[in-house]
Formats: C-alpha cells, sequence, structure tokens
C-alpha cells in the first residue's frame, strides 16, 4: 500500500510567523505553490496560509489592499494574524487512501506532512493526480 511519503512533495517550502503577507505572495509566486506552512522561531509549525487566504485579504491578486482594516496595513500583516490554525496534518507512513479521504471530507486542497515536530514535507491533491496519471500512462 502506498504510503503519503512516496507521494508528498519535499523538501516543504515553509515560511516563519514573522513573514509579511507581500513577501509569502512573492515566495508562494516564486515556488508555484498554493500552500504555506507557517513556523514559529522553534520550527514548529503554528498554522498554514494559503493563496485563497492571501487573496480574501487582498484587493486582487496583483496588488494588495493599502488598508485592512482601520488599524492595519495588509502589506505590513505578519503571517500569524491571518494564517489558519490548528493546521490539519499527516504523517509519512500514512495510508494515501486516507489522505485523499482526509481531503475530501475537509474540502481542502493539501496537507503539511509532520514527523515528529518537523514539517517534512507538503501533500496536495497535485500530487495525488499527478501520480496517478503517470501510474495510469507506465501501465499503459
Amino acid at each position: 500500500m502506498d504510503k503519503v511519503r512516496d507521494w508528498m512533495s519535499q523538501p516543504p517550502i515553509c515560511a516563519p510567523e514573522t513573514m509579511t503577507l507581500p513577501e509569502a505572495r512573492r515566495l508562494m509566486h516564486k515556488s508555484r505553490i498554493r500552500r504555506l506552512p507557517v513556523l514559529d522561531s522553534a520550527g514548529r509549525l503554528t498554522g498554514i496560509v494559503t493563496e485563497g487566504d492571501i487573496n480574501r485579504i487582498s484587493a486582487s491578486q496583483a496588488h494588495d489592499v493599502r488598508e485592512y482594516n482601520l488599524y492595519h496595513r495588509a502589506a505590513d500583516l505578519p503571517l500569524r494574524d491571518f494564517m489558519t490554525r490548528p493546521v490539519i496534518t499527516v504523517g509519512p507512513d500514512e495510508p494515501i487512501i486516507a489522505v485523499a479521504q482526509l481531503l475530501l471530507r475537509h474540502r481542502i486542497g493539501g496537507v503539511p506532512v509532520v514527523e515528529g515536530d518537523r514539517v517534512v514535507g507538503v501533500i496536495t491533491e497535485s500530487d495525488l493526480f499527478r501520480r496517478m496519471v503517470e501510474r495510469e500512462a507506465a501501465a499503459e
């Protein structure tokens, strides 16, 4: 039976919780990812930020809102102020079908893979789809 470790993307691209919204957007764009695990200063997973989270706070996908309510500027927002927590995670030895069911049940596109207190990868619906297509092509 296939395990998460065989299908996950690694090494994970993570961000410190002090990273600002525009920095996170640039990192995600440059890395071609749609979710970003957020780590505290000790390297522990504390939250996750998705492309959707960033777009909800921004005026558009191209430019950040300069005003985020009366008190904050979106450009100054650290990830810890708008990240999702707690984070749904899986372990590297989880069966791949369990991850697919988890993504469907929670209506999410991916989750960090955690071993102990370290993020060791990320598994997304794109990873699942890509691997299924590769397997079918190899079988033909």
